[in-house]
């Protein structure tokens, strides 16, 4: 392994090997839902009181990106909207069980997925592993806004 490799580098192209596995994976289970949906649909099945803007800021990306990745989620009935109880103008997400049913397909996929990927790495290492990211995030004030969004129980 080249250590003089960018660290943005080795873990981007670590993440794009795990996307590239789950995308083909839930092609295979005939699941036409990308990472990205998969992402919004556990926060969502962690949090009742998201709406689009909240998505949009905990996956730091522009709202229109997030309403066409929602859209698609409604057509499919894996999500409802519903009007927010305390303010009118707001529409909470909330998964529907059609979606829970399909998260949790999705969830099994992606841990069978990492069991791949992590195969003939000893524990010690796996343990070394995850202290290194926990300590990358610690120093990219990231850690909070990680726990925050409930993606620390994405296995």
């Amino acid at each position: 392994m080249e250590l003089n490799k960018p660290l943005g580098y080795m873990l981007g192209r670590s993440l794009r090997v795990f996307k590239n596995q789950l995308a083909y994976e839930f092609k295979d289970a005939k699941i036409e839902l990308t990472f990205d949906q998969f992402v919004i649909l556990h926060l969502l099945n962690s949090n009742n009181d998201l709406i689009q803007q909240d998505l949009a800021n905990q996956l730091q990306k522009d709202k229109s990106i997030i309403v066409r990745q929602i859209n698609c989620l409604l057509e499919n009935q894996y999500v409802v909207r519903l009007i927010n109880k305390e303010d009118k103008r707001k529409k909470n997400l909330i998964l529907t069980k059609k979606g829970f049913e399909i998260l949790n397909h999705m969830k099994e996929i992606a841990s069978e997925i990492s069991g791949k990927l992590l195969s003939g790495i000893s524990d010690i290492d796996l343990e070394i592993f995850r202290s290194v990211l926990g300590k990358i995030e610690e120093n990219g004030g990231a850690e909070e806004e990680f726990y925050k969004c409930g993606l620390n129980q994405l296995k």
